[in-house]
């Protein structure tokens, strides 16, 4: 099982279907690049910000895009003696949109999750399909437009003879689904159940609950995600509905526990341990590489230890959770704080 791998940069926008047409291709080209920066501009603020806050998203313009972006690459291109079609992908300037964002007082998160495993478990009065090829709700999530997520979500592909760890086992014994997260090297898995409880034709309706399972990632955000029901005309719309919904469920859980709000300020004295001098450079790496942190200045620094104080943006939970995606586990203790890689 291979883990899916975590975009490089939550500030590039791929897949960006264009298409103009004019008197001519050459002339339809620049007008559907410039309508696809615009569409990659607003899909990456909405990345960005929590949904509550979309309505007050500000207005692609001229000079807003000049402003904003770095570059575009063109991943496809076609051309008639008049139409222009493309797919392109577009690199904004990061210090540009965190500034456009703040000046908003709108809050934000960049902070990309590690990658978490989803398996989709299809239920009807037939039975059960898991890792069977033939599971309309795994395909729903395989249909999913191009991920465009700070939450990359990894689908449990099928095995080759529909073999498997069935849903009791599963649910019921972690074990099983914790060697199947360290075999892809996932910290945290979805075992999502769709039930299909009404099957009449143009009146489909189908449950969903969801189990999480993690190995101490402090994704406290994927826990407790309320059970759902989705209803619809076909199976394959209603699977895709559902499985479009959780992902937007996560998707704000994550931002809100990762959230940069410049009116929410704090501040830890941390005693940082390390076991050598790499160690303290990847712990050193991993702090400037927090999005939320703000300063941290070394008070006291041994072979072994260093006394830090970090000023932040949020709370501590919020914290944890940032430093968590770069494997540095933050913990208090009897109102001492301390923090260590999770890698030797």
């Amino acid at each position: 099982m291979t883990q899916q791998t975590r975009p490089a940069d939550p500030f590039s926008v791929g897949g960006i279907a264009v298409d103009a047409s004019a008197d001519s291709a050459a002339a339809a080209r620049p007008v559907a690049l410039a309508d696809g920066q615009r569409r990659a501009f607003v899909q990456l603020l909405r990345r960005l910000t929590l949904p509550e806050d979309h309505g007050r998203l500000p207005r692609p313009g001229e000079a807003l895009l000049n402003d904003t972006v770095a570059g575009f690459g063109i991943d496809e291109e076609r051309t008639s003696a008049t139409r222009y079609i493309g797919k392109i992908t577009v690199q904004f300037r990061a210090d540009a949109i965190r500034r456009l964002l703040q000046e908003a007082r709108i809050p934000y998160s960049e902070t990309m999750s590690r990658p978490v495993l989803v398996v989709p478990v299809w239920q009807t009065a037939e039975g059960v399909r898991i890792w069977e090829a033939a599971n309309p709700w795994r395909e729903a999530w395989q249909r999913r437009p191009e991920a465009d997520s700070l939450v990359p979500l990894s689908v449990a592909p099928a095995t080759p003879d529909g073999a498997g760890p069935a849903l009791d086992r599963l649910l019921g014994n972690p074990d099983e689904l914790r060697g199947l997260m360290r075999k892809g090297n996932f910290d945290d898995a979805l075992v999502v159940t769709a039930t299909l409880q009404q099957a009449e034709p143009g009146n489909l309706r189908v449950d969903l609950y969801v189990q999480h399972q993690g190995l101490g990632s402090n994704a406290g955000f994927l826990n407790g995600l309320e059970a759902m029901t989705v209803t619809g005309g076909t199976l394959e719309e209603t699977l895709l509905t559902a499985a479009l919904e959780l992902t937007r469920r996560i998707e704000a859980r994550w931002k809100r526990a990762t959230v940069i709000d410049l009116d929410r300020q704090g501040q830890l004295s941390v005693m940082a341990g390390f076991t050598g001098l790499a160690d303290w450079n990847r712990l050193r790496a991993a702090l400037a590489a927090v999005p939320i942190m703000r300063k941290v200045e070394v008070l006291q620094l041994s072979h072994r230890d260093a006394q830090l104080r970090l000023e932040f943006y949020g709370e501590p939970a919020q914290l944890g959770t940032a430093l968590a995606q770069r494997d540095i586990v933050l913990s208090e203790r009897d109102g001492f704080w301390d923090m260590r890689s999770r890698k030797p």
